[in-house]
C-alpha cells in the first residue's frame, strides 16, 4: 500500500481580549465548536489568567483551513454591534483606524471590516515585510487588506502583532499567503514566545520610558542580551526595547514593574550604562 505524506500544519496565534475570547467561544462552547467543526481545525483560546487583559487564540491545520477558521473568528467578532472596546492593557487597541466611509465601495457594508491581531515572531515579521516593504505592499493589493506591524514587543517576549483589516474573506485569503511565506522561511528560532502573564500587565504596574541614542543601544543590550537580562534580573523589572528609532533617532527602554523604587532603580542603572559607555568612547579618541 502506498504512503501517502501528511500535508504540512499551519500554526496561527491570534491575541484576543478577554470579551472577544467569550464571544468566539459562545454560549456553552458552541461558537467556536462550530468552527472547528466546519473547518476542521483545531482551535483553542488559551486559560484566563487572573488579572489579565488578553488570551491567545491557537489554530492548526491545514494552511487553508486555518485560514478559514480564522475568517470565521473575524466574521463572529463582526457581529458585535456594541462600542469599539478602549483598553489599558495597549496592544489589544487596534492601530488601524477604522475605515472611512469613502474608502469602501459599499458603504453600507462597512460593518462587515474587521481587525485581526496575528501574532508572529520578530523575525517572521521580517519575513511579511520583505525587501523594502515589497511583500507587505503585495499582500495589501492582492487582498484588498490593510497591514500594519506593531513597532514593539509584546510583553516579556520577542513576539510582535501584525495587524490585518478587511473583509473576513480578505483577510482569510491574506492567510494562506502568509502561511505560504512563513513556510518557505521557516528556520530554527530561539525568540521567546510570548504569553499572558499578569506581572507586567497589572493595573499598578509602573511604567517608564527612556530614551537611548541608537548608535549606544548594542552596547547596553550586551552580547545576546545578556546585560539587559541582568539589569532586569537585579531589578525585578521587564524591559522592552522599541523595534525602530523614533524621529530624534533614539530607540525607546520601556521599563515596567510593580513599584516606583524597582522601576527608577532600573532607569538610573539603564543611564548610568549609558554614561559609562559615552566615557568608554571618549577615552577611545
Amino acid at each position: 500500500m502506498a504512503e501517502f505524506e501528511s500535508p504540512e500544519l499551519t500554526n496561527h496565534r491570534v491575541l484576543v481580549s478577554l470579551k472577544e475570547a467569550a464571544r468566539i467561544i459562545g454560549a456553552q462552547g458552541t461558537s467556536i465548536q462550530k468552527i472547528r467543526e466546519s473547518n476542521q481545525v483545531k482551535i483553542g483560546i488559551s486559560p484566563h489568567e487572573r488579572g489579565c487583559s488578553d488570551r491567545i487564540l491557537s489554530c492548526t491545520g491545514s494552511s487553508q483551513s486555518v485560514a478559514n477558521a480564522i475568517g470565521d473568528v473575524v466574521d463572529v467578532l463582526n457581529q458585535d454591534d456594541g462600542e469599539p472596546e478602549v483598553h489599558s492593557y495597549k496592544p489589544l487597541n487596534f492601530i488601524l483606524p477604522v475605515p472611512a466611509a469613502t474608502e469602501i465601495q459599499d458603504p453600507e457594508s462597512i460593518n462587515r471590516i474587521g481587525n485581526l491581531r496575528l501574532i508572529v515572531s520578530n523575525s517572521q515579521v521580517s519575513s511579511i515585510i520583505g525587501t523594502q516593504g515589497s511583500r507587505i505592499k503585495a499582500l495589501i493589493e492582492k487582498h484588498g487588506v490593510k497591514v500594519v506591524a506593531s513597532k514593539n514587543f509584546l510583553p516579556d517576549s520577542q513576539d510582535r502583532v501584525v495587524e490585518i483589516q478587511g473583509y473576513p474573506g480578505s483577510i482569510a485569503s491574506c492567510l494562506v499567503d502568509v502561511s505560504e511565506v512563513l513556510a518557505q522561511e521557516a528556520k530554527p528560532t530561539s525568540e521567546k514566545q510570548y504569553y499572558p502573564h499578569t506581572k507586567s500587565q497589572e493595573e499598578g504596574s509602573v511604567t517608564k520610558e527612556v530614551a537611548i541614542p541608537v548608535e549606544f543601544v548594542g552596547a547596553l543590550l550586551g552580547r545576546g542580551g545578556n546585560r539587559v537580562s541582568s539589569l532586569r534580573k537585579y531589578t525585578k523589572t521587564k524591559v522592552i526595547v522599541s523595534d525602530e528609532p523614533n524621529e530624534e533617532n533614539n530607540r525607546v527602554f520601556t521599563i515596567t514593574g510593580n513599584n516606583q523604587n524597582s522601576v527608577k532603580l532600573a532607569e538610573t542603572m539603564l543611564l548610568k550604562n549609558l554614561d559609562t559607555e559615552k566615557q568608554r568612547r571618549e577615552e577611545k579618541v
